[in-house]
C-alpha cells in the first residue's frame, strides 16, 4: 500500500506544478489607457485609446476636458476589449487645459490618466 501512495503523490505534485503557472499566466493581461490632448489655434483635439488586454472585457470610458477646475466638455463610450474616443472642442481662453481619462473594466474602476496642454 505504501509503495503505491508515494508514486501517486509524486504524480499529483508534478501535475500541480505544471498547471499552476499556466493558470496565473492567463490573468496577467495588461490594461492600458492613453489620452492625448493637442491644441491648435482655437481647437482642442482630444483622443483616448483604452485596451483591457482581453477582448471579452466590458469597458466604459469617460474623457473630460477641463479648463482649470471647470469642465468644458465630456465624452463617453463603451465596448468590449478596446474603446477609442476622438473628439474636438472649440476653445477661446488662453491657459492650461487638462484631459482626464476615467475607465472601468468589468465594473472595476481603473486609475485615471491625466494630460495637459497650453493654449497660447
Amino acid at each position: 500500500m505504501k509503495k503505491r501512495i508515494m508514486p501517486l503523490l509524486m504524480v499529483l505534485l508534478l501535475v500541480m506544478a505544471i498547471t499552476v503557472p499556466t493558470a496565473s499566466a492567463v490573468s496577467s493581461r495588461v490594461i492600458s489607457g492613453r489620452p492625448t490632448l493637442r491644441i491648435s489655434g482655437n481647437t482642442a483635439y482630444c483622443e483616448a485609446i483604452f485596451r483591457s488586454g482581453n477582448r471579452d472585457n466590458d469597458i466604459s470610458v469617460t474623457l473630460t476636458l477641463k479648463y482649470g477646475t471647470e469642465a468644458v466638455d465630456s465624452w463617453s463610450a463603451s465596448g468590449k476589449g478596446s474603446v477609442t474616443i476622438s473628439e474636438s472642442k472649440t476653445i477661446s481662453e488662453s491657459g492650461s487645459y487638462t484631459l482626464i481619462l476615467e475607465a472601468t473594466v468589468n465594473g472595476v474602476i481603473q486609475p485615471e490618466v491625466v494630460v495637459t496642454a497650453q493654449k497660447r
